[in-house]
């Protein structure tokens, strides 16, 4: 078992509080493993082009009041909320005595990010942005990154303050044994636990499988429990994950490589955070 190397955390800033909670994790992750923390704060062009049309309006979350949005209303919107969380990032960065660095960039969320994420070892996002919808939505950023992106993603949940209980899905491939390296992600110390879920079609392949995850992690004196999944169905995955632990879960995303559908929709069923591993 080898130590993933991360060396610069990109996390994806909005206005809404979770983020700042999601923050606050990305930095004490960045202190922990010394690396860099970069936040992003992406001024989403598809909003800006839609208040352009004389027919849009906004709606407020908690009245009826409908009202028409300037463009230059937004604008300075988007410059105080990026303002306000350039402040927010300096403070903890600056507390944690971290390298830190922040960008504004205008365009596609998800290409933006996608774009950013390729000089990033683990991208760190909320589950729905600034949605104020049920804690299942995924929002369409989500969706895209975790889909096409390669490396680490963490999706954090907003129910969960902290990713603490690390469990990984294990099927063989190369994307699982590099779930295992990055469970180190998560260690705080020697004595945490580690559960791994063995997702095996036999017996025999179960016992192959769990003497992979020893030969792995066992050099290192990792602490591991082994659970047995015989089911690939993403509702029995997240059943069993959400009994086990508030996580946050690793899936190798080899196996979903071709089952966008499937990973989506087992990220949604989960309870905590879900780190996607590329």
């Amino acid at each position: 078992m080898k130590e993933v190397s991360i060396r610069r955390i990109l996390v994806a800033l909005d206005a809404s509080s979770s983020c700042v909670e999601g923050l606050k994790i990305a930095a004490e992750m960045a202190a922990r493993l010394g690396a860099e923390l970069a936040g992003v704060f992406i001024e989403d062009i598809d909003l800006i082009r839609a208040v352009e049309f004389p027919f849009t309006r906004e709606c407020g979350y908690f009245g009826a009041e409908v009202r028409r949005v300037e463009p230059h209303q937004l604008e300075e919107q988007l410059r105080a909320q990026a303002g306000r969380m350039r402040k927010i990032l300096e403070a903890i960065a600056t507390q944690r005595q971290l390298n830190w660095n922040f960008t504004i960039i205008r365009g596609s969320v998800a290409r933006e990010l996608l774009s950013l994420g390729t000089d990033a070892d683990l991208i760190i996002m909320g589950r729905s942005g600034r949605s104020l919808l049920g804690s299942k939505r995924l929002g369409s950023t989500v969706k895209e990154v975790i889909t096409r992106r390669s490396g680490l993603t963490l999706i954090l949940h907003q129910k969960t303050a902290k990713p603490d209980h690390p469990m990984v899905i294990y099927d063989g491939t190369p994307s699982a044994l590099k779930a295992l390296d990055a469970v180190t992600v998560f260690l705080t110390d020697d004595e945490m636990e580690v559960c791994v879920f063995l997702l095996a079609d036999t017996k025999e392949q179960a016992q192959k499988y769990r003497k992979a995850v020893d030969d792995a992690m066992g050099p290192a004196g990792r602490r591991v429990k082994f659970r047995l999944l015989i089911s690939s169905d993403p509702a029995v995955i997240a059943h069993f994950a959400n009994l086990e632990s508030s996580g946050p879960l690793l899936l190798p995303g080899e196996r979903w490589r071709t089952k966008a559908e499937e990973l989506i929709e087992l990220v949604k069923a989960l309870d905590g955070p879900v780190l996607v591993v590329k």
